[in-house]
């Protein structure tokens, strides 16, 4: 194994921790939302009060989850995925076909990560705010939207490079990352 290919695992177990890091967070943020929607639901039964901002918060936190989440998802092969044609082939085969499949999910990551940093950038620019009591600047809940597909980009990258490195007989056909 080369000194490059040594580091790319490396650099693959540090994504390791991290994507089980931001699964951690993303129990965190589950917590809230619970505490919050219960915290509505016993204000309303109990007390005829509403917090208001119960259900705009717990969607920004349901969004929140799912795009930290997303990264962790890729790195354990639980994106839901078509790969009928593939799950049959093993060794080079798959991962010449891994190049292509890597390749438009990088794309369209990185696609979504520039499209999402430039509504993140426009509303923080503009002072928009949600049209909600609570009048949250959009900018806030919409920072996590680049960092989530920022994230998934660097997945698809490390999938793509792991794809090249097997063909070229740097890594070895099993691996974890990517199947």
């Amino acid at each position: 194994m080369t000194s490059f290919a040594r580091l790319f695992v490396a650099i693959g177990k540090g994504l390791d921790w991290m994507g089980e890091w931001f699964v951690g967070l993303a129990s965190l943020l589950l917590l809230a939302m619970g505490i919050l929607i219960n915290v509505e639901v016993v204000g309303r039964y109990f007390f005829n009060f509403s917090t208001l901002i119960s259900d705009e918060y717990s969607g920004y936190l349901f969004s929140w989850m799912t795009l930290i989440c997303f990264f962790y998802a890729l790195r354990t092969d639980r994106l839901l995925r078509v790969d009928a044609l593939v799950t049959g082939l093993r060794g080079k085969i798959r991962d010449v076909l891994g190049v292509p499949a890597a390749l438009i999910g990088l794309g369209v990551s990185v696609i979504l990560t520039q499209a999402t940093y430039t509504m993140w950038h426009t509303n923080w620019m503009f002072g928009s705010v949600s049209l909600q009591p609570s009048q949250t600047p959009l900018y806030i809940p919409q920072m996590v939207m680049p960092l989530g597909f920022g994230l998934l980009s660097l997945g698809y990258l490390e999938r793509l490079v792991a794809a090249v490195l097997r063909l070229t007989g740097q890594l070895p056909q099993q691996g974890k990352h990517p199947q």
